[in-house]
């Protein structure tokens, strides 16, 4: 039987549950349940079967945008297709309803015109308000994770969980099958696993090779375009280029099938995982002792600063600062610090250069004024000059610092 902790635990299955401080103006509520519904409709598991009534979510946001438009005096969408195209065609600052301004970055869709698959800021979006199922599938599941391990003691168990989180987000039905057999004692999170982990849907599918393409870079699999071409989910991964193809999975059932994480896990868990594994080899080379993901997980590095000082560190990649802003939590949990940071990529600030001041404008949550945000090599930055200062530093001061990779 589980006991009750006398000390919250989180878990950080994602960044936050929720945006308390997110405005609540009209315009902000419709763009938030329109988000919420282009996400149900995205994890429909096959739209050839899809029928009629739309899921509330979906209604309640084509009755929103109608009403809304009905009032301007300008005509409604038809119909959901109709509403969906508008997510694809219109950057959402210019949406044909009123939406809140400074929520998203410039010239940014709910959904990606290429793949009509929603974007980060979509998801950023649903997040914000109601959870999509597929979020409180994965957030349960991740709780239920932390929890299995915190009850056996085993913390090498959850640091091999995360590991395959950030490692792994596609597997196939037998690797699947045979990861609670691989000697990493993950056999105790078989059902955990089974929640994450679901079939890959259509929309990646190959038809003409009936095949599935993962990216050379970071191991998600690729979304089709409606030109023929493939593209990367992670934004950052078009940024460093022309698309890398990588691993190549059949969708016969040799294999058993392919599955991959679910998107708020490869979008919240995996993603940023990778980038905080990084900043811990970054952080180690200048002195610093580092601790990923401490107390199943409380938060993402516990960092011993080459002084002496504790940092909790979390990689934040968020598009959208003011949400980020609004969700200013610093750890309740997990090994005490001195300073407690957010580190966001390089590629954010250079996106959006008042990023930070819309942080901070938004920053109103508990703690907001305890939390630091800065970029990856910022903090990096911090670990090379404390490490420079000590008497005898013996660390590589006169050299470039290591640049942030993506990988």
């Amino acid at each position: 039987m589980r006991q009750p902790r006398d000390t919250p635990i989180r878990t950080a299955p994602f960044d936050h549950p929720a945006t308390p401080g997110w405005p609540e103006q009209q315009g902000a509520l419709l763009l938030r349940g329109l988000a919420t519904a282009i996400v149900h409709l995205s994890e429909v598991p096959n739209p050839g079967t899809f029928a009629l009534p739309y899921a509330a979510p979906v209604q309640q946001a084509l009755d929103g945008v109608v009403l809304t438009r009905l009032l301007m005096k300008a005509d409604p969408p038809e119909s959901v297709p109709q509403l969906v195209e508008w997510c694809a065609r219109f950057p959402i600052d210019n949406l044909p309803f009123p939406t809140p301004t400074g929520i998203a970055p410039p010239d940014s869709r709910l959904l990606d015109e290429e793949t009509r698959q929603p974007n980060r800021i979509c998801y950023e979006l649903a997040l914000s308000g109601v959870d999509p199922t597929a979020q409180q599938i994965g957030r349960q599941a991740m709780e239920d994770a932390a929890e299995l391990c915190r009850e056996s003691d085993s913390p090498d168990i959850y640091q091999a969980f995360r590991e395959l989180l950030v490692t792994r987000p596609v597997l196939t039905g037998r690797e699947l099958a045979l990861l609670p057999a691989d000697g990493k004692g993950l056999e105790v999170l078989a059902a955990p696993l089974r929640a994450l982990y679901l079939p890959v849907p259509a929309s990646h599918l190959n038809r003409d090779t009936r095949t599935y393409t993962a990216c050379g870079r970071c191991r998600t699999l690729l979304h089709p375009t409606v030109h023929g071409g493939l593209v990367c989910e992670r934004d950052t991964c078009p940024a460093r280029g022309a698309v890398e193809r990588g691993r190549e999975y059949r969708a016969d059932d040799i294999d058993g099938g392919t599955y991959q994480l679910i998107r708020p896990l490869r979008q919240w868990v995996s993603e940023p995982g990778v980038l905080e594994q990084q900043l811990a080899e970054r952080l180690r080379k200048y002195g610093a002792a580092v601790q990923l993901w401490p107390s199943y997980g409380s938060y993402g590095l516990h960092v011993r600063s080459p002084q002496g000082k504790s940092w909790a560190v979390e990689v934040k990649d968020w598009s959208s600062a003011a949400l980020l802003g609004a969700s200013t939590r610093p750890p309740t949990a997990g090994p005490p610090y001195d300073r407690c940071f957010w580190a966001v990529p390089r590629v954010r600030l250079q996106q959006d250069t008042g990023y930070r001041n819309r942080f901070r404008l938004h920053g109103t949550g508990p703690g907001s004024l305890q939390l630091e945000l800065v970029g990856i090599d910022d903090l990096v930055g911090i670990a090379h000059r404390e490490r420079a200062a000590l008497p005898d530093p013996g660390a590589p001061t006169g050299h470039p610092l290591p640049v942030e990779g993506l990988f």
